[in-house]
Formats: structure tokens, sequence, C-alpha cells
């Protein structure tokens, strides 16, 4: 068999258009496309269409409301305060609404839209979405939210407002993003606060036509809030590297072309069938599964070639970081072993169709079809809900999720499930390859049996 997995990598090899695509068209594509779209993966452009979150409300907004007036008049704010004081509080606190200062002024503002687009939700549905991956985190308003705004917004005192930011395992950059906007509308809501809190005390002080003044502060709240400067720029999780536009395309345009491995291996049966190779291999007494065992190794042995140049060139040339060399390692293995698999089953299903009409299918049309799902082309993530849904179809989506994770600096641990769908992908098409050839190779022996017999 190694004579024939020798001979079979030779001819393929040898065969310059055949290495002009698996080889040297990734490496001009990879190159290209990191220069060509180094802005979208620097610049925080990725999030242009929005990090999706879900927002959750624990509070009852009209109950915190009549809490507040409550409190107002007969708690603890209206000690040392005089009946105008308290008055003129309680028709300024009418006038705030903390869920409009949250919801419409802050996340609609143009700034804020343009990174984040949000929905409401109860906290079942939206941590459902969460584990789905529908959603890249969820924010969590808390109990008595609006009440303890109107304190901090209304009154000289000042209650924690705790606001919760769960954030999906792989939206590891987009929990960032989520929580620095947090942070900014906390920050905007601290500076304002500081200021209403030296009007009220003069107010005690001086008496109530200080309080006019409180107007103004909440005029300037909303203006600060709908001109709020946030810039998302080379976001980076702690202990996580961030993706360039090198990265991605040199884990993209590898998982994608190792595919047309499969696409010459899957040729190799017919051929030798056609110039009879086959037919002497079998007279010789090599058994069918030896032969089929040889293209599967041939297909394996291609995209390591494949890899290892890849991964070399780009380390070098692109400057591409590709994280722990063993978990890489894995990934290229399985990546590798899911193709061969596939390349075996090309290569039985073209052998008993009797023509190429498959591997040239695969080649011009299910290849870019799985690129195009498994986002070698572009980032799955932007791509439409279908498309998304649909990307754990592709073999290339599987093993670019894979590197891109190991690049960013998840373990082994992380990517586990996608290396053993590689492996049983490739198990299931090496178990479909073995079945069509033995049905397709009964059919020929005893086909060649009869011609000789009639010589």
């Amino acid at each position: 068999m190694l004579s024939i997995i020798i001979k079979d990598l030779r001819t393929i090899l040898s065969d310059k258009h055949a290495v002009a695509i698996i080889i040297i068209m990734p490496l001009i594509l990879m190159t290209i496309l990191s220069f060509a779209l180094k802005s979208s993966f620097s610049d925080g452009d990725y999030f242009d269409e929005g990090v999706k979150i879900a927002v959750v409300k624990l509070y009852d907004g009209d109950e915190d409301s009549k809490m507040f007036d409550e409190t107002l008049r007969n708690g603890i704010f209206s000690k040392n305060m005089g009946e105008e004081t308290i008055t003129k509080l309680g028709d300024s606190s009418r006038d705030v609404d903390p869920e409009k200062i949250f919801f419409q002024e802050f996340l609609g503002s143009d700034e804020v839209s343009k990174i984040i687009s949000y929905q409401v939700e109860d906290e079942k549905t939206a941590m459902e979405l969460l584990d789905k991956n529908e959603v890249s985190a969820v924010v969590t308003l808390p109990e008595k939210f609006v009440y303890d705004m109107k304190v901090n917004l209304v009154t000289p005192f000042r209650n924690n407002v705790d606001i919760k930011v769960e954030v999906h395992p792989d939206k590891s950059i987009e929990g960032v993003v989520v929580k620095s906007v947090m942070e900014s509308y906390s920050s905007a809501m601290a500076t304002v606060i500081i200021g209403k809190n030296v009007i009220i005390e003069q107010a005690m002080v001086n008496g109530v036509g200080e309080l006019k003044n409180l107007d103004i502060v909440m005029e300037e709240l909303t203006n600060v809030l709908e001109h709020m400067d946030i810039e998302i720029k080379d976001v980076v999780v702690e202990g996580r590297k961030s993706i360039t536009s090198a990265d991605y395309y040199a884990a993209a345009m590898m998982a994608m072309f190792i595919l047309f491995s499969a696409g010459h291996g899957g040729r190799m049966l017919l051929e030798e069938k056609e110039n009879k190779t086959y037919g002497r291999m079998i007279m010789a007494g090599t058994s069918k599964f030896s032969i089929l065992s040889g293209k599967f190794v041939v297909v394996f042995l291609l995209c390591s070639i494949q890899i290892t140049i890849m991964i070399i060139y780009s380390h070098f040339a692109l400057k591409v970081h590709w994280g722990n060399i063993v978990n890489t390692a894995i990934i290229s293995a399985s990546a590798a072993f899911a193709v061969a698999g596939l390349g075996a089953f090309i290569a039985s299903a073209t052998f008993r169709a009797g023509n190429f009409k498959l591997a040239n299918t695969f080649e011009s049309a299910i290849i870019q079809g799985m690129a195009l799902l498994g986002g070698s082309f572009f980032p799955v993530d932007v791509m439409p809900k279908v498309i998304q849904n649909l990307s754990f179809l592709s073999l290339n989506g599987l093993a670019l999720k894979s590197y891109l994770k190991v690049m960013m600096g998840y373990g082994l641990n992380d990517v586990m499930k996608n290396v053993a769908a590689l492996g049983l992908t490739g198990i299931v098409f090496l178990i479909l390859s073995v079945a069509i050839l033995n049905r397709k190779e009964e059919h020929y022996v005893k086909h060649n049996k009869v011609k000789t017999v009639k010589a």
C-alpha cells in the first residue's frame, strides 16, 4: 500500500494545476484579504451590525414610582427638609423617568445604537436566547431600579444600582463591548448625580429657590447621554488575543482549500479504473479496502502538507500567531481526517457513478457553499440568520471556529466539541465509502469474469 500512496502523491504534486489550486492560490488569497480587510478587524467596524443583547427588567416601574413618592413624604428623605422643598422635589421626580433615560436617551442614542441593538425579554427567555447564541449578552436591570434611580437623581441620597451583564462564553469580545457601554452609562449618571447633589444641598441651606437649577441638571443629563462618545477600538479580553484580518483569513483560507484535496482525491479511483490500473491491482491480489485506504491516506497527507505550508507561511509572512502548537496540531489532524474521509466517500461515489460529475460538482459548487456557510468568505456573525443556523454543516466552519479560538487563547477543552465532530464526520464518510465501493466492486468483478470466459 505504501507504493500506492507514494505514487498517488507524486501524481498530484507533479500536476501544476493541482498545486496552483491547493497550495499557491490560498497563499495568495490569504495575503490579499489580510491587507484589504485589515481595517474591518481593527477599528471596531466588526460591530457595525450591532452587538445583540437582551435586557431584562426585574422591577415594576409604577410600583417603584409610588414607593418613591411615599418615601419622599413620610420616610427619611423628609427629615431636615421643609414642606416646600419636598413638594418641589416631588414635582421634579415626576419629570424624571429612569426608564426613558436608559432605553431612549442612552441605548437609543445615535452613538450607542450604532454598537448595540437590544430587545426586552423576561429573564427565562433572555437566558434561553443567550444559551442559543442568539444574543451576545444579557443586561439585567435590578429590582427597584426606577426607585433607586429616582433616589439618586432627585434626592441628596444615593442608592447602589447594580446592572448585571452576563455574556455568552463564545462572545468574549462582544461582552467587553457591552460592559464598556454600560460603564459609560454609569459614568455619565455619576457625573450628573454629583452635580445634582450640590444643587440640592445648596437648596437645603439657602432655600427652595436653588432647586430651579435642578431642571438644568436634568437637561444636561439628556445632552450628555445623547452626545456620548463611545469608541470601540482594539478591544482585548483579559487572557484573550483579539483576532486580526491576517489571523482570520489565514485560518479561513486554509480551512476552505483543504477541501480541494478531497476533490482531487475523489477522482483517483475512477481515473485508475479508466487507465486499467485498478483492475491490475485487483488481479494482483490487492484488496479493494487497501486501495481505498491508500486514497484516504493520500488525501490526509495532502491536507497535512497544505496545512503545514500555510501555517509556516502565514506565521512568518503575515505574523499570524496560531496559539498553542499542540492544540493547533490536534485541530489540524482532525480536520485532515474529516477531509480524508470525505475524499474517500467522493472517490467511491464517483467510481460507482462511472463519471466525474460528482467530483466536478463538489469542486465547483459544494466547496463554495461550504465556504460561505463556514465563514471562509465573511465572518459568520455578520451573515444572515439562516446562514448562521446552517454553519455547523460545513467542515471548514468547524475547523475555522476551532483555529480562531486557539488563536484567541482558549484551551483544547473549549474546542473539543468541534474536534470530536470533525473526527466523527471522517468516520461516517469512511464507513459510507467502504459500503459504496464494496457494492460496486462486486458488480465490477463479476462483469470482468464474464468477459474473460467469453474471450
